[in-house]
């Protein structure tokens, strides 16, 4: 997956567990419970098909080495007994020819690996009769020549493997899309539990936030949290934006319950602003220290309309 794809999916598994673990408020709500089944059988395919896609993406990785390494462990088999062979009968050319180690073939880029263990094939092979003392028979050269044409079949074959994982990478999109479209009617479902399960609300719509974990973006070195509520009616507010002073592209808007989580992403003193239209605008100072998480309730003030308005 990429890395949109990613925190959506971190997201959908997050969100599953929070309605995992609250399914008692939810329970005896029919079509809210089906959502979260088909939700669930959306998620073990999504699961089954990553599994695949990780084999995909590792397996030829594997699969090359153990080709490489059984290529490399037949040809020097045959060469080292040629080499025997060649001291023996005084014979320099083939000794010159034989006359390398395990370290030599592996320091070869992929292609010259087989083409040296393709050289010590041709080499041997026809003398192969003169060796049976030295412990090589045709069977070790037949071993040989089909370990090359195997890591060879390998090396001119990758596009397959390719074509695979991106066929997958495609269908785990066609899967997150639908995982995300139930979500969204959930989202709309869930006012049928603001009144009497509040607590419900507000894990669910924390836990539907998608957070980009991409390489691109510094981590946070702790978090500040809180609720905020309308000073007047004492109603929890949604759409307040939060922010540090001068870090406004971190800022987070109030969700449905009135909760926030800001990151943090510089130690020191701060000023944490709460904003919307129609409220007065408050500012609080603030110490940020590395690892240590802070609470930050607020409630703000509607601004009063002027007379005549």
């Amino acid at each position: 997956m990429n890395i949109i794809m990613n925190n959506k999916w971190r997201m959908i598994k997050t969100t599953q567990k929070t309605l995992t673990l609250n399914s008692g408020v939810w329970g005896t709500f029919v079509k809210f419970g089906v959502y979260k089944g088909q939700l669930d059988a959306e998620i073990v395919i999504i699961d089954a098909k990553e599994s695949l896609l990780m084999e995909i993406d590792s397996g030829p990785k594997k699969e090359k080495e153990r080709l490489r390494m059984l290529m490399v462990q037949d040809c020097m088999l045959v060469s080292g007994s040629g080499y025997a062979f060649a001291d023996d009968t005084e014979n320099t050319l083939l000794a010159e020819k034989m006359d390398f180690t395990k370290s030599d073939i592996l320091h070869l880029v992929d292609s010259e690996q087989a083409n040296k263990a393709e050289m010590v094939y041709n080499v041997i092979n026809p003398i192969v009769a003169s060796l049976e003392d030295y412990n090589i028979l045709p069977l070790n050269m037949t071993n040989l020549k089909n370990s090359v044409d195997a890591y060879r079949a390998f090396l001119t074959a990758p596009k397959n493997n390719a074509d695979a994982g991106a066929g997958l990478r495609g269908e785990l999109e066609v899967h997150i899309a639908k995982c995300m479209k139930i979500l969204k009617k959930m989202d709309r479902l869930m006012e049928h539990f603001k009144e009497n399960n509040h607590e419900f609300v507000t894990v669910y719509t924390k836990s539907r936030v998608i957070v980009d974990l991409g390489h691109r973006y510094k981590k946070a070195i702790c978090d500040i949290a809180g609720v905020v509520k309308n000073l007047a009616t004492s109603e929890f507010e949604e759409g307040v934006s939060v922010y540090i002073l001068g870090d406004e592209k971190h800022g987070v808007k109030s969700d449905v319950g009135g909760f926030y989580t800001l990151g943090a992403y510089q130690d020191g003193e701060v000023v944490l602003v709460f904003e919307k239209d129609g409220f007065e605008r408050k500012e609080v100072p603030l110490l940020v220290i590395k690892k240590e998480n802070q609470e930050v309730n607020m409630s703000l003030k509607p601004i009063e309309p002027a007379p005549g308005e």
